[in-house]
């Protein structure tokens, strides 16, 4: 039974968490390991690289592992800037035409 724990755009990323659970014991799997030699011709949700773990009893360990590796969080939506009004992407707090923060 393979289970999904981790995915990311940035393959040398799913790598790093590959091997920090592999140096700990667990066993993984690594799927789309060259799927960007096929972006385009393929929808990107099919060819994003994507790190499973082989065994049920290692997932929770897995979780744990990653957790300290992943920040928890994620950026949020994009926004508005009331100040000027441009769009701001998620990842700022701060606006980068006018300097208002959210």
């Amino acid at each position: 039974m393979m289970i999904k724990v981790f995915e990311d755009f940035n393959f040398s990323r799913v790598g790093q968490m590959q091997s920090l659970l592999e140096s700990h014991g667990i066993h993984t799997f690594l799927k789309n390991e060259f799927g960007s030699s096929v972006v385009g011709e393929l929808p990107f949700v099919e060819v994003i690289p994507q790190l499973f773990v082989l065994e049920e009893k290692d997932l929770e360990k897995a979780k744990e592992l990653l957790a300290q590796e992943v920040p928890a969080t994620q950026p949020g939506a994009a926004w508005t800037c009331s100040g000027c009004g441009s769009e701001v992407d998620g990842n700022f707090t701060q606006c980068w035409n006018c300097g208002n923060t959210v």
